[in-house]
């Protein structure tokens, strides 16, 4: 197995990750003079608006004033489209949540509790497709009954009052988008999968923290006003579709998924900055994006919670394979597909959407940009891992960098009448550096620091499994 692969699965299994940095002596000469000759990017806290005709039903929970502050179009329940109600509220509030919910309206919930959530939403009949490991950690979460679903990590400890405005401009944006009016459904008529299904959309915005005992046993001088904290935000189109067993190339659940990671590096580069320590005079600056591993596994779900499946492969992709800086880089791939399909979201509609017979494409090659970082990826019976090395001192690792990608997974053990679903875990392990150089000289020291390996879990809406009408266009 490749070392990469080993060490992002030692990552999963929770193996404590150890980087050694220059030694230090047992006692440390204090810091002196330190003074700050670069400011970094920490953005200040923003005042955010959202337009969007709104209700807030109850207190809101913790972020009751915040949300008040965004959504300044608060409106009745059935005049929204978007509802905001605290988890501790949802029996108080069933009819007005049912209802929107029924109406396809983005239901937001405040404080969530995993239990409840899930028990309530099940005797409800709605489902949340959202990550069902991480309910507890989040700070909130959305979505409808078109597979729509969004979550926000809680603020991690320590943070400064400000930070958490970051995951709420996200947030804002996110919902903005999504109710922008011209989305465009499916085109019932087209071969092109892409524009055939409309896909289930998922997004999540993890918390990304460097451990504060790293940086106090380093015995390098920091500014006491040092951001340890950012985000990283992750967008999801999946597209499903079922191949029917009479079909010889394939047959089983096919999953397309199209990837946007954007890691806002911006929030922990705290710029450069002069101190005087054992005589010598100092300049150190940090922190910047070394590298991220950013894997994909599948899952599913058994009775005593959920298990990586051994089944599944990549039928196409992953998409990009392998790219250096500054070369033109393809995050997407072609691919194509004989035989009769179903798509679309199975738990949507009783009713499947008819897709015909054979002669199927999916085409995104057109999605290319030029790549800021070292990229390789590995494919090991279907669970993929990138990995996006930044060059050292590259003005990209002090700003958001965004990645995008492309697969196509195929799952054979799910037959025509089957009811299982499965589950995307996302692991991002990223490695940021900091510097030091004595301004008298060329010497240079380099530290290497883990952050905290955020990760999350995704319910893949099944198809519908179940046959329509056979029709030829």
């Amino acid at each position: 197995m490749d070392s990469n692969l080993k060490l992002f699965l030692s990552v999963i299994a929770g193996t404590s990750l150890i980087f050694a940095g220059c030694s230090n002596d047992n006692e440390v000469p204090p810091v002196e003079n330190l003074t700050v000759v670069e400011e970094g990017n920490v953005l200040p806290v923003q005042k955010i608006e959202s337009t969007q005709p709104t209700a807030i039903l109850g207190a809101g929970g913790s972020m009751s004033e915040q949300l008040s502050n965004t959504f300044t179009n608060i409106v009745e329940p059935n005049k929204a489209k978007h509802v905001i109600v605290a988890c501790q509220d949802l029996d108080t509030y069933e009819d007005e949540i049912v209802a929107a919910y029924q109406r396809g309206i983005i239901i937001t919930i405040v404080d969530p509790v995993g239990s409840k959530l899930e028990d309530w939403c099940s005797a409800k009949g709605i489902i949340y497709a959202g990550d069902p490991m991480s309910i507890d950690r989040s700070a909130l979460i959305s979505f409808n009954r078109k597979a729509v679903s969004m979550s926000v990590h809680k603020k991690n400890k320590g943070e400064e009052i400000g930070e958490e405005e970051v995951p709420m401009v996200i947030f804002k944006d996110w919902l903005d988008n999504i109710l922008t009016p011209n989305l465009k459904g499916p085109d019932l008529r087209s071969r092109d999968l892409k524009k055939r299904i409309a896909p289930q959309r998922v997004s999540h915005v993890f918390p990304i923290s460097i451990p504060a005992s790293s940086i106090n046993e380093s015995g390098w001088g920091i500014p006491e006003s040092i951001s340890l904290n950012s985000t990283a935000e992750l967008a999801c189109d999946i597209y499903q579709m079922h191949s029917f067993a009479e079909n010889t190339s394939f047959f089983g659940d096919i999953y397309i998924v199209e990837a946007q990671l954007t890691i806002h590096n911006g929030n922990l580069y705290n710029g450069k900055w002069q101190y005087s320590q054992g005589g010598k005079q100092y300049e150190s600056r940090g922190f910047c994006l070394s590298d991220c591993n950013f894997g994909v596994s599948l899952h599913e779900r058994i009775p005593s919670g959920l298990i990586h499946s051994g089944k599944h492969f990549c039928i196409g992709g992953p998409a990009p394979q392998s790219a250096e800086v500054s070369s033109s880089l393809q995050t997407g791939l072609e691919w194509s597909f004989d035989g009769w399909i179903s798509g679309g979201n199975g738990l949507e509609s009783a009713t499947p959407i008819p897709l015909q017979y054979g002669g199927w494409t999916w085409n995104n090659l057109t999605e290319t940009s030029s790549a800021v970082m070292d990229i390789s990826s590995m494919n090991e019976g279907g669970d993929v891992l990138w990995t996006l090395v930044v060059p050292e001192d590259g003005n990209e690792a002090t700003g958001d960098m965004t990645f995008r990608c492309t697969w196509i997974w195929g799952l054979p053990q799910a037959t025509d009448d089957s009811d299982d679903r499965y589950y995307m875990q996302i692991n991002l392990s990223p490695l940021y550096s900091w510097t030091r150089s004595l301004l008298s000289g060329k010497q240079i020291e380099n530290k290497v620091i883990p952050a905290d390996a955020p990760s999350a879990c995704f319910m893949l809406i099944p198809p519908s499994r179940i046959e329509g009408q056979r029709v030829d266009l």
